[in-house]
């Protein structure tokens, strides 16, 4: 017997699911549910076939590509005080600056972001809350190891105010500010994957696969079983 979408005990709480099934065009569809969004693709992502498995991926150059979901389209992704999780293949390829793999924010305003930067020899994964209603306007978390030119499954679970990171279903050491990170302020802005929330800058470089967001923490043993899942589309 074959279960449908929200059927799945993993898709409870799924609030955004973007599998790039199109393979073409300027627009990839969420199938997840009850809410269902569309991306708008921006500047020129690559729709591209992994060799092993032929999965449909995009692939981003790092100068100008990205994809946004309009803010009235995505307010179920406002994350204040309740919990949220973050998952994404991402194969990136480090550059100068950072570079960020999903947002829903303005810098010390309001919102939550994700990024992956390099310094030197730490290659990070960061997430932020904006909150400028509170003191500091910014708080946030980081964890080390994201080796560029590699398929990581990149995972986040936010509950109360320190978040958990994961790579390849296995949970990492964390670093947090003092206090860990504070609620976000409520944010109306447009969902961004692949670049600053101002649409001109700190654009994400290399391919990226099936982005998703639940409005709830998984489990370890859920990141740990949708790793197990999808790794053999990667090679993993």
């Amino acid at each position: 017997m074959v279960k449908s979408y929200d059927r799945l005990s993993l898709h409870e709480g799924m609030a955004l699911d973007l599998p790039y099934r199109e393979g073409n065009g300027v627009l990839t569809r969420d199938v997840a549910r009850p809410v269902r969004h569309a991306a708008t693709l921006v500047g020129a992502p690559v729709w591209t076939q992994t060799p092993l498995a032929n999965l449909t991926v995009l692939d981003f150059d790092g100068a100008g590509d990205y994809l946004e979901c309009d803010a009235a389209d995505t307010a179920d992704l406002d994350f204040t005080t309740g919990d949220y999780s973050l998952a994404v293949w991402v194969n990136w390829t480090a550059g100068a600056i950072s570079q960020i793999v999903l947002g829903r924010y303005a810098i010390d305003v309001d919102g939550w972001e994700t990024y992956l930067t390099k310094i030197g020899a730490a290659e990070s994964l960061t997430q932020r809350h904006h909150h400028a209603s509170l003191a500091p306007d910014r708080t946030g978390c980081y964890s080390l190891g994201w080796v560029p030119g590699q398929w990581w499954l990149l995972g986040i679970t936010r509950s109360g105010a320190y978040p958990l990171h994961y790579r390849n279903g296995v949970p990492l050491t964390m670093t947090y500010d003092v206090g860990g990170l504070l609620d976000p302020d409520s944010c109306n802005r447009d969902l961004v994957i692949g670049c600053r929330f101002s649409k001109d800058t700190n654009w994400y470089k290399g391919q990226m696969w099936r982005p998703r967001i639940w409005s709830r923490s998984l489990s370890a043993f859920e990141m740990s079983m949708l790793f197990e899942m999808e790794r053999s589309f990667f090679g993993v």
